[in-house]
């Protein structure tokens, strides 16, 4: 077998230079490859960052942010900061990223405000988008709760609305769309909001307790959740809603966790307490 480079580009497409990120499609001598490489410039240097499918269709976070920016300005949202991300400015909105993965979050609420016995609550969304293929672009609920400046990403994916659209041939950033989108999710979650008022009505016990030790990580559980070995103790009573608001809390405003963990987590969570729109 002869030695060699054998993958090379083809002619590289520079649609996106702006946004600094190229594709190049790969081949073989000369055959074609059913791959291609996607490029960004990172501090200065190109670098491949995925090798995806000639299908695939690349979507700049800078675009994203230039709509989102727009969507902001329309509706008034609030854009949320968080400390563990790259915070990227433009207009109103902010968005945070991590380099390594080539994701970004806008997380969002309205200005309105809704009781939860003492607490109030704002809605919103969270839009995400990943540059590496590592996700879709796609639009959750988002509910924050003042009193301790927490959030929780709720996913819409079993909503019968088009939230989520994978990076193939039929993604399209359609402002309109997105807007209608938008408008839908956060009526539609207002469900969310009898959820968290249900909860304030149910106690803990050992089972749920047991549950979420079983689902998340020691380091998200309340103090008042003791998981030694395999043994869990209660240590003083609590309502799920305090229990929920509790871990919420520790998962937000976790410096060393991914906002992708931190959806993750979310989903575990909700998963445990029957939380769903």
């Amino acid at each position: 077998m002869e030695k060699g480079v054998w993958l090379e580009f083809e002619k590289i497409d520079d649609t996106f230079a702006k946004y600094g990120l190229w594709q190049a499609p790969l081949k073989f001598r000369e055959q074609k490859v059913p791959f291609k490489a996607i490029i960004k410039e990172i501090k200065g240097k190109q670098r491949v960052i995925s090798i995806v499918s000639r299908g695939y269709k690349l979507l700049p976070n800078s675009l994203v942010h230039e709509a989102v920016v727009q969507l902001s300005e329309m509706f008034g949202l609030q854009m949320m900061k968080q400390s563990r991300y790259q915070l990227i400015y433009g207009g109103r909105a902010v968005y945070h990223t991590d380099e390594k993965s080539h994701r970004a979050y806008w997380t969002m609420v309205f200005p309105e405000r809704y009781k939860i016995g003492r607490d109030n609550i704002q809605l919103g969304v969270q839009i995400r988008n990943s540059e590496d293929g590592s996700m879709g672009f796609g639009v959750d609920l988002f509910t924050f709760r003042l009193v301790c400046k927490n959030g929780a990403v709720v996913r819409t994916g079993d909503l019968e609305i088009r939230a989520y659209w994978k990076h193939t041939k039929g993604l399209k950033l359609d402002l309109n769309a997105l807007k209608t989108t938008i408008v839908q999710i956060v009526d539609r979650g207002k469900a969310i909001l009898d959820n968290y008022r249900a909860l304030t009505a149910l106690k803990l016990n050992q089972e749920i307790a047991e549950r979420l030790a079983e689902r998340l990580p020691k380091k998200y559980l309340p103090e008042y959740i003791k998981a030694k070995e395999q043994k869990i103790e209660l240590l003083k009573p609590a309502t799920l809603w305090e229990t929920y608001n509790d871990i919420t809390q520790l998962i937000w405003h976790s410096e060393k966790a991914s906002m992708f963990t931190k959806r993750n987590l979310f989903r575990e969570l909700h998963k445990v307490l029957e939380i769903s729109l």
